[in-house]
């Protein structure tokens, strides 16, 4: 697959997985959508460099997803993420993958790259106004939101 091919697979992915309700009445991301339709999005080629991380556009777009192809061991993604978000404390850098998620796994292995305040507002909205986490396993809301419930 190209870099053309998975942006337009990865926006059905999205649109067919991530964007439908699920039985709670809410989707997988609630702000998928809207982040699509208003473009948002910025994707990224980083199958050979990592560092392409580092060429999200904070001031354009709210999410960047980099992918990485289908790679074997997520080990080395997941300290290049830790430490980006340590030298960009503004970013949240988190890996989907063809194993990880609880609701949806993803078709290929991508970092997403999102703006912290934003995603954190979006959280606390969520959390105050909606029962959009109650189904979550509480292992995984802590993973994903880095809170124990209250």
């Amino acid at each position: 697959m190209n870099f053309s091919d998975f942006q337009q697979e990865f926006l059905n992915w999205s649109q067919n997985n991530i964007e439908v309700k699920q039985d709670s009445g809410l989707p997988v991301c609630p702000f998928a959508r809207k982040a699509r339709l208003q473009q948002k999005i910025q994707f990224i080629d980083a199958r050979n460099d990592l560092l392409q991380l580092n060429t999200f556009d904070k001031s354009t777009y709210e999410i960047g997803i980099a992918w990485l192809g289908d790679i074997d061991n997520i080990d080395v993604v997941e300290k290049f993420c830790t430490d980006s978000m340590d030298a960009n404390p503004d970013l949240l850098y988190f890996t989907s993958t063809r194993d990880s998620g609880h609701f949806v796994k993803n078709f290929t292995d991508c970092v997403f790259i999102q703006l912290r305040g934003d995603i954190m507002k979006k959280r606390n909205y969520l959390k105050d106004n909606t029962t959009y986490y109650d189904n979550w396993p509480d292992a995984y809301y802590t993973l994903i939101t880095g809170e124990t419930r209250d």
